[in-house]
């Protein structure tokens, strides 16, 4: 028998004709010891949770009468399932559901999600799909009610569409613009009464949630506390999370530049492993950042725009050379952590996995303090790459945090990230595609023969033939303008080193 069914021999019986449920329950604040349920109902009743484990019997946690019913429970068990009912005035307004707590030492799958806040199929079936992977938590980068964040859109457009899902997974928030809109948040708030800013814990993932509604400057409240609570874990891997993108591709948002001044420096302060944000909707994965300056994977920060959760898709502009990959796609990156591996993959509604990225670290030390050779990046204006533009088609033009700018010659480990660029963009259409992803996958192999000059010259002429049977494939639009611009960048790269060495 499941606990469920093992648990509710010794529940309360259930009155078909108790108080009804208007609203939930849903699972909020859910940690490796305590977990907090809440619940609405249509008319005044006394709040109670019964919940147990698995050949125990059940206990209850009782609070005050009301129409809003939030219960903390206490003192649970790391990694344990457990069962719970919703009570009104002592009968059940439920059948029983489940939950796990988060173990500190277990493997886990997170998702992060963003940009849901509207109710329609797109929502619905990134809702299913993220179902189906099993998550053990959810991350939101923000936007989860459109227009305005009201509570009525709360419930038509959260609590609808997850009813199910909301009852045994926590969705830990994060404030968007859209659910600012409404009285500053307030009702975000109500919902799920939680603070503007804040962290948890889960497996070996400290997670910090900001608003980037507020200010992130430094001296504000956001960042000491964001700079404290860093400074303070020892968890294997740091996940930061906010809603407006900083570094973007897209053509409707784009990169929030003053929000990218204030929160690189308290990124790569604390060596973050990776920033989730939402905003743009579609997705964009950089390379490994530091200082706004591509680095060695583990050396920096993987950025990652994901709000492709269930709104209005938006397109995307050229390719900056922070990107490793972008697409407008609805979607979802599920996240999984074991230990000193973390891998992620950004799936689509039917399962497909359209991205990947992969990051390994030794164990962590028993130290949290940051290095002596780390140092604090002056705040100042920032920079789009074209404010550094210096004209010389054969260098990437980045520009950092303080806004200097950064001019690299093309070399070999550039021609290759943009190889792997092109042949990761030849994934973007599951159906039509098949063949130019088996076109494009020999590119890297040609990239490791023994002699330079040759590999490269035989991978300009490679690129320039898939190049010509991409524009045959009936790809998406948006699949083919993707591919098309990844086998551009590519070539021009592979172009300019064979120049650089005496070539074409």
């Amino acid at each position: 028998m499941t606990v469920a069914a093992v648990w509710l021999a010794c529940a309360p019986s259930r009155d078909a004709h108790a108080t009804v449920l208007a609203r939930g329950p849903y699972l909020e604040h859910l940690r490796s010891d305590t977990v907090t349920i809440i619940w609405s109902t249509d008319v005044p009743a006394g709040c109670s949770v019964s919940f147990g484990r698995s050949g125990a019997p059940p206990s209850v946690v009782a609070t005050a009468t009301g129409t809003r019913c939030s219960v903390d429970i206490t003192g649970l068990l790391p990694g344990t399932e457990y069962a719970y009912v919703a009570m009104a005035d002592g009968t059940p307004l439920m059948d029983a559901a489940l939950f796990h707590t988060a173990d500190p030492t277990a493997p886990f799958t997170a998702v992060f999600v963003g940009d849901t806040g509207e109710a329609g199929p797109a929502e619905v079936a990134i809702r299913d799909r993220m179902t189906a992977v099993g998550p053990d938590v959810i991350v939101h980068t923000g936007d989860m009610a459109y227009p305005t964040g009201t509570e009525a859109e709360y419930d038509a457009v959260f609590f609808a569409p997850y009813e199910d899902l909301i009852r045994h997974l926590v969705f830990w928030p994060c404030l968007g613009n859209h659910d600012y809109a409404a009285d500053a948040g307030q009702p975000w708030r109500d919902v799920f009464e939680t603070n503007d800013y804040y962290s948890f814990d889960y497996g070996a993932a400290h997670v910090v949630v900001l608003d980037s509604n507020e200010d992130l400057a430094p001296g504000s409240v956001q960042a000491e506390f964001a700079d404290t609570d860093l400074t303070a874990t020892s968890a294997t891997w740091k996940i930061v999370v906010f809603h407006h993108t900083i570094y973007s591709s897209g053509i409707t948002h784009g990169s929030n530049l003053a929000v990218r001044a204030d929160v690189v420096p308290i990124v790569d302060r604390h060596a973050v492993d990776a920033v989730f944000m939402g905003h743009e909707h579609n997705y964009e994965r950089t390379w490994p950042l530091r200082a706004g300056q591509v680095t060695a994977s583990g050396a920096g920060t993987v950025y990652v725009t994901t709000g492709g959760g269930g709104a209005e898709l938006y397109p995307l502009g050229p390719l900056q050379p922070f990107t490793a990959y972008a697409e407008s796609v609805a979607h979802f990156v599920r996240v999984a952590i074991d230990g000193a591996s973390l891998h992620a993959d950004m799936m689509d509604a039917s399962g497909f996995v359209h991205d990947s990225f992969a990051i390994e670290k030794p164990a962590p030390a028993s130290t949290t303090t940051v290095p002596s050779t780390t140092t604090t990046i002056p705040l100042a204006a920032s920079c789009e790459p074209a404010d550094c533009d210096d004209d010389d088609e054969c260098t990437v033009d980045t520009c950092a945090a303080d806004g200097t700018c950064g001019h690299t010659a093309i070399d070999l480990a550039l021609v290759r990230q943009a190889v792997d660029g092109a042949s990761t963009a030849a994934r973007c259409d599951a159906g039509d595609a098949g063949a130019l992803r088996r076109a494009v996958r020999p590119l890297a192999r040609i990239d490791r023969a023994r002699n330079a000059d040759a590999r490269v010259r035989r991978l300009i002429v490679r690129l320039r033939r898939v190049a010509r049977r991409a524009a045959r494939r009936r790809l998406s639009p948006t699949c083919a303008a993707t591919v098309q611009r990844a086998l551009g960048v590519a070539e021009d790269r592979a172009t300019c080193w064979m120049r650089a060495h005496g070539g074409e």
